[in-house]
């Protein structure tokens, strides 16, 4: 009898103890440091003015991006997350034609070196998700090629906005969904300008130290 007793015990002690230990892990996931890896895609699309007005061009492309964050507890519902990301790749953001003195020619852009600052408040839905919104400061250089007058490059500034849905998985480990929109500012080169904005949809993997 007495042993039964201490075997019952112990079994309460150790999911006790297991529990605690469950709700410790759930009440700090999404805080801390974290370093991620995103796979995704994103529909690119450039509208042109000055000489090329009425012209645009759009293409949907893979996207692979490493980013580095951190999660800051403001309450136990609420999470503000500071982090950094960069593309890995470059950005095709498609071709346009057009006529120049009769003379067939087109225009390729693509966008590379694309980093982003980003602030994410977000809120517990549930102890192992978490629904965010996203603000960023985004730069990259654009990449063009003009047939008929030449090739060049420029560096464009712009803003994203977006929302996520982050759930934790297991020990340091959480997986997330995140789409968001990208305007970047217009540049000029000859007698053209041209505006990029994006639309990207990505799957993360986080690892929280």
């Amino acid at each position: 009898m007495k042993r039964n007793s201490l075997l019952t015990v112990i079994t309460l002690g150790a999911v006790a103890l297991l529990n605690g230990s469950i709700a410790q892990a759930e009440s700090k996931s999404f805080t801390g440091a974290a370093v991620s890896l995103g796979l995704g895609a994103s529909r690119n699309h450039v509208e042109y003015g000055a000489f090329l007005a009425g012209r645009s061009s759009t293409k949907t492309d893979t996207a692979l991006k490493i980013d580095g964050s951190y999660g800051i507890a403001l309450s136990p519902q609420w999470v503000l997350t500071l982090g950094a990301n960069m593309n890995l790749n470059k950005s095709d953001y498609g071709n346009v034609s057009y006529l120049n003195g009769g003379v067939p020619a087109t225009v390729k852009a693509r966008i590379k070196d694309q980093v982003s600052f980003y602030v994410a408040p977000g809120f517990r839905i549930a102890p192992q998700w978490l629904l965010y919104g996203k603000l960023s400061w985004q730069q990259a250089r654009s990449e063009f090629s003009d047939s008929s007058v030449g090739a060049g490059r420029r560096t464009h500034n712009g803003t994203g906005w977006g929302l996520g849905v982050s759930r934790s998985i297991g020990y340091q480990w959480e997986a997330r969904a995140e789409i968001q929109h990208i305007d970047f500012d217009k540049k000029s080169s000859a007698l053209s300008t041209g505006q990029p904005d994006s639309t990207e949809a990505f799957l993360y993997l986080d690892y929280r130290f």
